[in-house]
């Protein structure tokens, strides 16, 4: 059995988050808290090397090891997929614990650091170094759409007013037939 190496990254950019309550739009059954986390080539240096280390450990030298991170070619941006089906701890950044209660919605955008285990597994013939999530720090949050109702205001050389009654709705009788198209 693979020993515990725990790990830390670096602040990095929350991309599609779940972190308030699990994702289970694509499996119903295994609901999973996670996020992937985006950072500098840099910044993902040292993580990358503890994965890499931890697979040559357990898999020797064998090939098409998968691993929890990706890189962007274009960019050179390195992505680390984090996740588990149990709910993290959070931290603020004074490392003050935060209440589920008084966790704010965090969306992607958000600055934030993921802590937890490698998760090196073998299933199936499959070999790979994955990240679970234990604890994540908040650094900046972006919260998402809070739905308050707030409007917008007026726009200089807009031509579309509620108020024009030309412009209301569709009248079929004054359109083409859309059976036509």
């Amino acid at each position: 059995m693979p020993k515990v190496i725990p790990f830390k990254t670096a602040v990095g950019t929350a991309k599609y988050p779940h972190l308030n309550k699990p994702d289970a739009a694509f499996d119903k059954d295994n609901p999973k808290y996670k996020t992937e986390l985006l950072m500098t080539s840099k910044e993902a240096e040292p993580l990358i090397k503890m994965m890499r280390e931890a697979a040559a450990d357990n898999f020797g030298n064998k090939k098409n090891i998968k691993f929890a991170f990706s890189k962007d070619e274009e960019t050179g941006e390195v992505s680390f997929k984090v996740q588990s089906k149990y709910q993290p701890k959070y931290y603020d950044t004074n490392g003050q614990v935060i209440a589920p209660a008084k966790l704010p919605r965090v969306s992607g955008g958000s600055k934030l650091k993921a802590a937890g285990i490698l998760n090196i597994y073998s299933v199936s013939g499959t070999n790979g170094v994955g990240l679970l999530l234990d604890r994540v720090q908040l650094v900046k949050v972006v919260e998402g759409f809070s739905g308050d109702g707030e409007g917008f205001d007026a726009v200089e050389d807009g031509d579309f007013s509620i108020d024009d009654e030309d412009d209301v709705g569709l009248d079929v009788d004054d359109k083409k037939d859309f059976d036509d198209f």
